[in-house]
């Protein structure tokens, strides 16, 4: 028997399965190559929620929206677009909201259940957690500082459901600002990349990639009336966004923990913010503290330790080990109610929508929305502002703008009243806020002890 002919044979195929330029000639292209090297961290997103039918009066949970996207860190968290995950179709509710993830048949097709951690609708941006076991492979984020125009760019989505579609192009440009229409109206993106690559529906959030495979921006729009102009946000600009929004656990809709992390130089994260009346102040946790793991499990990044938090659904109990003074200590994180962030943290009070009827300067009478306080925390601004459950606060102080005036912004809604307070035009160091308390109307000034308010210059 020809032994030595066949052990030839055996190598050859051997060798030729573990190249496969050599198996597949000029067929192994670069798009191949990319495919093959960062597929598996690419997933088709599919967002359900809860429809009323009014006809018949039943709910039933279908598929509202779907889009593509990028498993950015091995413990399952992804990244897509923010509209991708936005529930805007009549009828839905948005309360109910829930994903679905599929990786590539050619990678197992596996599926799972992921939650909506964090969004970012200023920039389109929403970060998901996937609920499954990892370790997942996770796509490197590359650069967008030294991109050339006229290289070859790689998307993979999944346009009109088509899951896991590749296509290729070139980079066309690069600063483009561009209007694009989303749930929530008309929105105007400065700074993005543009591609003749295809992208349509279905693409968004999914991966724009060099021949490295490295992500050098998220798909998020087209352009309709033109073919072959498609448009991504930058990678930089996304790992921003990440480090300042998405990653950041203390500004979540699932809870309030009241401390910011950061990478730390010898390994794990540190402490490098705290509320001093939040959750991880009670908890025992201080600034500069080093976090070792969460629940038994090492974290050794800010993804990590987010991942560990965000991994907490009705159980709000958070087992801490923390590296203090030199000492590792066991400490218990008990994570509370997002709105107390901003009721009990940032005000120091809860207040709700309501309408009172005044006079104006002709005797006339008309309706003035206003919020009345319904409850004031101790130990805050709002206690030392003496301020009282039945007060009615009116308007906000900002610095006035080009068109003068006082500054005085009525609010109209608790929301409202937190985002002119969180913007960087409000009033800090004067009176800014107006009350009304029976016949009696003054203005006085709240104080904080927020960091990100106290920080501020």
């Amino acid at each position: 028997m020809p032994i030595a002919p066949l052990l030839l044979t055996v190598a050859c195929q051997l060798a030729t399965n573990d190249d496969p330029a050599a198996l597949y000639g000029e067929r192994w292209t670069p798009e191949a190559q990319v495919y093959k090297l960062v597929g598996p961290g690419v997933v088709s997103v599919e967002v359900y929620a809860t429809v009323n039918n009014y006809f018949w009066g039943t709910r039933q949970e279908v598929p509202v929206s779907q889009g593509t996207g990028v498993v950015i860190d091995p413990s399952g968290l992804v990244i897509t677009n923010a509209h991708v995950v936005t529930v805007s179709d009549r009828g839905a509710d948005a309360r109910t909201a829930w994903c679905e993830v599929t990786f590539s048949e050619d990678f197992g097709g596996r599926k799972y259940r992921a939650e909506i951690v964090n969004v970012d609708q200023e920039w389109d941006l929403a970060l998901l957690r996937i609920e499954g076991k990892g370790p997942f492979r996770a796509i490197p984020l590359g650069s967008s500082d030294d991109l050339i125009k006229g290289e070859k760019v790689i998307a993979i989505g999944t346009p009109f459901g088509n899951s896991h579609s590749i296509t290729s192009g070139i980079l066309s440009g690069y600063h483009r600002d561009v209007t694009i229409q989303t749930p929530e109206g008309p929105k105007t993106f400065q700074g993005l990349l543009q591609t003749n690559a295809g992208i349509n529906p279905g693409n968004s959030g999914g991966p724009l990639l060099n021949v490295y495979g490295e992500l050098i921006g998220i798909n998020n729009a087209t352009n309709p009336n033109a073919d072959n102009i498609g448009f991504a946000i930058p990678v930089n600009q996304v790992r921003e966004i990440l480090d300042h929004r998405l990653l950041e656990t203390d500004h979540t809709s699932h809870f309030w923990a009241g401390l910011k992390v950061e990478d730390g130089p010898e390994g794990g994260v540190r402490v490098s913010s705290l509320h001093p009346r939040g959750p991880a102040a009670k908890a025992g946790l201080r600034i500069g503290d080093r976090v070792l793991e969460v629940d038994d499990r090492t974290v050794r990044s800010r993804s990590e330790f987010a991942s560990a938090l965000f991994a907490h659904g009705d159980d709000k109990i958070v087992r801490v080990r923390a590296e203090q003074g030199g000492k590792r200590n066991d400490l218990t994180l008990e994570l509370v109610a997002p709105e107390l962030r901003d009721s009990f943290g940032l005000l120091g009070f809860q207040a709700v929508r309501d309408t009172i009827v005044v006079r104006t300067r002709r005797n006339w009478t008309q309706p003035l929305n206003v919020l009345r306080v319904t409850q004031v925390f101790a130990g805050t601004g709002a206690e030392r502002l003496k301020l009282l459950p039945g007060d009615m606060i009116v308007a906000v102080r900002v610095q006035p703008g080009r068109e003068g005036g006082d500054g005085w912004t009525p609010v109209q809604s608790f929301a409202a009243l937190v985002s002119l307070v969180r913007s960087p035009d409000f009033v800090l160091d004067s009176e800014n806020l107006w009350i009304l308390r029976g016949e009696e109307s003054f203005h006085g000034r709240l104080t904080f002890d927020d960091p990100e308010i106290t920080a501020r210059p």
